[in-house]
């Protein structure tokens, strides 16, 4: 038999190298383990305007569907959103926050308006006063509701909604 010579390169990873890697995947671990807190807290509400687009898309389709007129209003004590038929009987609920929330968030403010006839010569302007507009919830009728808007308060910003009274979505502002 003739031998091989070998050469005395050994295979395999050094331990420098070893414990170059395990540093390197603690120092990602703690990253990560620093940020689930935060993806945690985020995780237990959805913003105020997505969870109010869905009731309004709820609210229009409950109305279609049964031909009797549906309401969409907002309990700010449990912060959810509430699409309920003319008697009252509760159909569907859209809560802003997943779980138990009343010690660590805020409750979103929202407030309904309606969006008054124009009148005037440049037809910009309504015989109706803003506190007159205020409504306690939004009536959807098969087919249409009447011409809102919504204004909601959160995490101290401000955001106003108009809706189309046809289609239920958001109206884009002319500037």
């Amino acid at each position: 038999m003739i031998k091989k010579p070998r050469n005395h390169k050994a295979d395999g990873f050094t331990l420098i190298e070893v414990l170059l890697v395990l540093a390197l995947v603690g120092v990602l671990a703690g990253l990560v383990a620093g940020n689930v807190g935060a993806f945690i807290r985020g995780a237990q509400f959805e913003p105020p305007s997505r969870v109010l687009k869905k009731a309004i898309l709820d609210a229009i389709y409950e109305a279609s569907e049964s031909k009797n007129p549906t309401f969409l209003s907002y309990n700010e004590e449990n912060a959810l959103f509430k699409v309920s038929n003319s008697i009252g009987s509760e159909l569907s609920v859209y809560p802003v926050y997943k779980n138990d929330w009343k010690e660590v968030y805020e409750s979103p403010e929202v407030v309904f308006s309606a969006i008054g006839p124009e009148s005037g010569t440049d037809g910009g302007s309504s015989i109706y006063g803003e506190d007159e507009l205020v409504l306690n919830r939004i009536p959807f009728h098969y087919g249409s509701s009447v011409p809102f808007l919504v204004q909601i308060r959160f995490r101290g910003e401000t955001e106003e909604l108009r809706f189309d009274p046809f289609s239920g979505f958001i109206l884009k502002r002319e500037e």
